[in-house]
């Protein structure tokens, strides 16, 4: 920053302080937003404590050539009060302090600038106001339009909807068709070789002894046959009923209970530690212009296809007795679960909201609107 530039920033900053209109006694407001210029000086003293406040959407420590003039946009609601606060300390001696205009103010001294709003004070929020309702709207519609999200909700209402039905009818099937292929060979195998060798060892000893070697050979060929028949069909079909139903209650039952505890001790392992992992070294790198936005935000999408899932699934389970039995959850619980993972999806949504528009902003597609108005209060 030259010292030409920061001479010519001071004067525009200056000119603007001397130029308030007066709202009462003790109260005086900004008719226009804070320059790229006058918001400039602000950045480059906070680097000096490395510190960065410059816009998220730019790619360096200074704004856009061209641009000194035109309202800062893309500030932080948290930025921008430091601003003030940071010229306050400019004029502090002065007795006034610099704060950002509340609601009613904006409201009642509007600026002609429709295409940028400012941060302002609502009680405890800090909101956005100023831009024209049309043009606001239309930039909402484009958001949404981009958010990959909103594309997958009917996915997810059918998901809803279907997942207690194709469980039941998915899972069951394909359990009784691989129950009944490995039963019936694991059944022949053993029925063919236990009965078999068990009913032809008894018969033989009983017909040796009461029965001559002729009739023995005879009887015991048409007895082995006609017994094996009999004995191995309806060893066979008892076995089968019993072993199918067993085995499907029991893998149905582990199954659920399997993926119950997979997916809450996992799944929140694994996400935690990404989360923890990432979300910090790309902070740090958005703060300094650095940060690749996609692979962020592409992350916490599937994060918020699988918390989505998750909730949808646990909820459905809560109305479904039989599957609350196989996992061992209350319907309380089951919907408990449910509730966390929708929690937890609705704390990163509004994190992959803002990384989809940024990416958007630093690639032109869309501009920024967050600038700032000032306050200047008399201190008593």
């Amino acid at each position: 920053m030259t010292a030409r530039f920061i001479l010519a920033a001071n004067v525009l900053l200056s000119r603007r302080l001397q130029n308030l209109l007066r709202i009462d006694e003790n109260v005086e407001i900004d008719m226009s937003y804070i320059t790229c210029a006058e918001y400039q000086l602000f950045i480059y003293e906070k680097l000096k404590g490395a510190e960065h406040r410059q816009p998220d959407q730019w790619t360096s420590y200074s704004f856009p050539p061209g641009d000194a003039r035109k309202p800062i946009t893309g500030v932080r609601a948290s930025d921008a009060e430091e601003f003030c606060e940071w010229l306050t300390q400019q004029q502090f001696a002065l007795g006034f302090k610099y704060r950002l205009p509340t609601l009613a103010e904006v409201e009642e001294y509007p600026v002609t600038e429709k295409q940028v709003g400012c941060w302002c004070l609502d009680g405890e929020q800090r909101i956005i106001l100023g831009i024209e309702t049309q043009q606001q709207q239309s930039w909402e519609q484009e958001l949404a339009e981009v958010l990959a999200l909103n594309r997958l909700l009917k996915f997810y209402r059918d998901l809803k909807l279907d997942l207690n039905r194709d469980l039941n009818r998915d899972l069951k099937p394909d359990l009784n068709r691989d129950l009944n292929r490995d039963l019936n060979r694991d059944l022949n195998r053993v029925l063919y070789c236990d009965l078999y060798c068990d009913l032809n060892r008894d018969l033989k000893r009983v017909l040796n002894s009461d029965l001559n070697l002729f009739l023995n050979r005879d009887i015991n060929l048409l007895l082995n046959y006609d017994l094996n028949f009999i004995l191995y069909r309806d060893h066979e079909l008892v076995l089968k009923l019993v072993l199918n139903r067993d085995l499907n209650h029991d893998l149905y039952r582990d199954l659920y209970r399997n993926l119950h505890r997979d997916l809450n001790c996992d799944l929140n392992r694994d996400i935690n530690r990404v989360l923890n992992r990432d979300l910090e070294a790309e902070f740090k790198a958005i703060e300094t212009s650095k940060s690749s936005n996609f692979l962020l935000y592409f992350p916490l999408l599937s994060i918020l296809v699988i918390y989505r899932f998750l909730s949808a699934t646990y909820e459905v389970i809560s109305q479904n007795k039989e599957a609350l039995n196989t996992i061992e959850l209350s319907s309380q619980e089951s919907e408990a679960i449910s509730r966390k993972y929708r929690e937890s999806l609705n704390e990163i949504y509004p994190l992959y909201v803002y990384l989809v528009l940024l990416d958007e902003r630093q690639a032109g597609r869309m501009p920024a609107w967050e600038s700032i108005r000032i306050v200047r209060e008399r201190v008593e």
